[in-house]
């Protein structure tokens, strides 16, 4: 059994106010706990604001803004209340996304549109409204949650991989456009992560997904690329992003930075 790693001190995060889109999910709720640890004033995004009282857990440093990520009024206004509740942005994480198990050709225009519209658009439009918010506050920093499939492609992930490659060429973009803002926009790249977005993949390649009927084992080498033969833990990844929020990360911006066992 593996041992959570002990918090390092965050003195950075004390009192910055941050937004986390997809603050419910198994990503989002990890960072969204560490920032709180680290001292972070957070406003969360997500479809369902349940997530809020699991995480803030009587801090009073969380304020939930119920909305979805592919609507622009509801991304405009979860920026908005950042800048209203605490005064100022200086870090967001875009960690809303979804996956849809089908090959290209099973794969249903609704189904590509969806897959597309929350991970690709929402991130997007989350980057066009913090950017300005950020600018005010003197600069910041955005950090876009892609995946490894955005530079190694899985079959029958044809969707979520075009998705996530799309995050990660609007990273270099945005990060070249907003460079003279002392903005920087990181793209993070996680392998499998034990969430149940990762349980609904892999049961969706065993048994067949009902939206387009894969069949077999297509799974079988996902666990065998890991050298530790291990999923990564949420709080790994949020982790890695706590560092790329740092001081210590201000050389890196308009880059995708696997978090990744050195599979392929």
């Amino acid at each position: 059994m593996t041992t959570p790693p002990v918090l390092q001190p965050a003195p950075w995060l004390a009192g910055a106010s941050v937004l986390v889109t997809g603050a419910g999910g198994g990503i989002g709720s990890a960072v969204c706990g560490q920032l709180l640890a680290h001292g972070a004033d957070l406003v969360g995004l997500d479809i369902d604001t349940a997530w809020c009282s699991r995480v803030d857990r009587g801090t009073g440093r969380v304020h939930a803004v119920k909305g979805d990520v592919t609507a622009e009024a509801d991304v405009a206004a979860a920026v908005e209340a950042a800048v209203a509740v605490y005064g100022r942005l200086d870090l967001v994480v875009t960690a809303a996304g979804i996956q849809a198990v089908a090959a290209i050709e099973d794969t249903r225009e609704d189904m590509w549109r969806h897959v597309l519209d929350i991970n690709l658009t929402g991130t997007f439009l989350t980057c066009k409204h913090a950017v300005p918010a950020l600018r005010a506050s003197g600069g910041g920093t955005i950090l876009c949650i892609a995946s490894t499939t955005a530079l190694h492609p899985r079959v029958n992930l044809g969707a979520y991989c075009v998705s996530k490659a799309g995050v990660a060429m609007l990273v270099r973009v945005l990060g070249r456009e907003v460079a003279k803002d002392a903005i920087r926009v990181v793209g993070v790249c996680p392998t499998g992560v034990d969430t149940p977005l990762l349980a609904g993949m892999i049961e969706g390649l065993r048994a067949g997904d009902e939206t387009g009927g894969v069949s077999g084992d297509e799974n079988a080498g996902l666990m065998a690329s890991k050298p530790v033969q291990r999923w990564l833990r949420p709080d790994e990844v949020a982790e890695s992003i706590i560092w790329l929020s740092s001081p210590a990360a201000n050389a890196v911006t308009g880059s995708t930075i696997p978090i990744d066992f050195a599979s392929a």
